[in-house]
């Protein structure tokens, strides 16, 4: 336990170190326009890419089709209405778990 503890705290040292860098080094640079996009998009780049692999599992073999209209709507209802995000995970959650008890 003490290993572990003592591997979290040492990563939990070195991101604050990471993070601080990048402002202590570029102070009040600008980026080019490109680039400010560029990490502007990274945030929901990296989210979206952590979602399709926590959803479809390794090498696609865990995929499940029911999750896919519950993410769709989900999207649907937050991009055309713009509603709030927790009214967009429930209605997603009763889509994928209406589908399943269909299905099932």
């Amino acid at each position: 336990m003490t290993g572990i503890l003592a591997a979290v705290l040492a990563l939990a040292v070195i991101n604050v170190i990471y993070k601080g860098a990048g402002p202590a080094l570029l102070g009040d640079r600008t980026f080019p326009t490109r680039v400010e996009a560029v990490i502007v998009a990274l945030p929901a780049v990296l989210l979206a890419a952590l979602l399709v692999v926590d959803l479809a599992g390794p090498h696609w073999r865990d995929a499940d089709w029911t999750l896919l209209p519950g993410l769709a709507a989900a999207v649907l209802l937050r991009a055309l209405w713009q509603r709030p995000h927790l009214l967009c995970l429930l209605l997603a959650g009763l889509v994928t778990a209406g589908l399943r008890a269909l299905v099932g």
